[in-house]
């Protein structure tokens, strides 16, 4: 059953994906939660018991079914440090990130110094005066990028 509620979604897709311009297939989840995974990557779709699950060379991703608002084949701009962080007068502002996603920063010898949650519109200020100085690794789902503070 499940495979053939699979397959009539896809050929249900299909004129999508061929009409438009896309890059990527998106998960979005009931939670927020967005799983992108690049066609270039050829993504491989499987079910095991009620979980769906997204797998490429590289990445792998599984969710219940029954948590998945919809599925959608999109244009998809890979996000870059530049499009996700900005250098502001106290810190650092990451965008783009999904809703409740964290943001952890730790000390080089990898001692947690700070866990953030992004806000609903997926966005996380960064103080870095409340921060100790020094070398610090800053890591959010997506990049991790190194402060000298």
């Amino acid at each position: 059953m499940k495979k053939k509620i699979f397959i009539l979604f896809l050929w249900l897709l299909l004129p999508q994906v061929l009409l438009a311009k896309v890059n990527a297939v998106v998960v979005h989840q009931t939670n927020g939660t967005k799983t992108v995974f690049l066609l270039a990557d050829a993504p491989v779709v499987t079910y095991s018991g009620n979980t769906l699950v997204l797998r490429t060379a590289t990445k792998e991703a599984s969710m219940p079914v029954e948590g998945i608002e919809n599925v959608t084949f999109e244009d998809y701009s890979v996000p870059t440090l530049i499009d996700e962080a900005t250098i502001t007068s106290d810190g650092i502002l990451f965008r783009q990130l999904a809703a409740g996603s964290e943001v952890r920063i730790y000390t080089v010898d990898g001692k947690t110094v700070s866990t953030l949650k992004a806000d609903s519109s997926g966005v996380v200020a960064l103080d870095l005066s409340a921060l100790p100085k020094g070398v610090l690794i800053i890591r959010t789902p997506d990049t991790t990028i190194k402060v000298n503070n």
